[in-house]
């Protein structure tokens, strides 16, 4: 049964889902719109839909930025969500993350204010887990080739790191 997991987890059918249509800026100011900027045969978003959930993000980056991140063919963006979050308060939140995020990751930290309830549903996001980070792999066309929202371990970063390659060979 385990097994059986494993491999739906690993290769979703490419038709499972298409990230939602979603124009902002990075850190660094350059603006991306998903899917359209998908230019790596393999991208990783890693979501956050509250502040609980930077330190499972923050595990996860760290481990994909050093190990998977590493060529040209997997790329990766952390995408805190913003939308809940008073107007008048997200300008110094985004300062507070400018301060905190090194330059050299800022062209990868992509915060997001709008249309949160498609990215949930995007990202099989569950209420009794709304403090995880929501781990999505997708291709070049933005389809959902695998996700969890379960914390970092060695087994599923190897699985994350399988299915990436796997992406990432088949564009070839």
């Amino acid at each position: 049964m385990k097994t059986c997991l494993l491999l739906l987890a690993l290769f979703l059918p490419a038709s499972a889902a298409t990230l939602p249509a979603t124009t902002a800026t990075a850190l660094d100011g350059h603006p991306v719109t998903l899917p359209r900027d998908l230019t790596a045969p393999a991208t990783i978003l890693i979501l956050g839909f509250t502040h609980a959930s930077s330190d499972p993000s923050t595990a996860w980056e760290k481990s994909i930025r050093a190990t998977l991140a590493t060529s040209s063919s997997i790329a990766y963006y952390d995408m805190p969500f913003l939308q809940d979050a008073p107007d008048f308060v997200r300008p110094l939140i985004l300062r507070g993350i400018r301060k905190q995020v090194p330059d050299i990751l800022k062209p990868h930290f992509l915060p997001i204010t709008t249309n949160e309830a498609a990215w949930k549903q995007f990202a099989y996001f569950s209420p009794s887990a709304a403090d995880a980070a929501y781990i999505l792999l997708v291709d070049r066309s933005g389809n959902l080739r695998w996700h969890t929202h379960s914390p970092l371990t060695p087994a599923l970063f190897q699985q994350l790191s399988t299915a990436a390659h796997h992406i990432a060979l088949d564009s070839r």
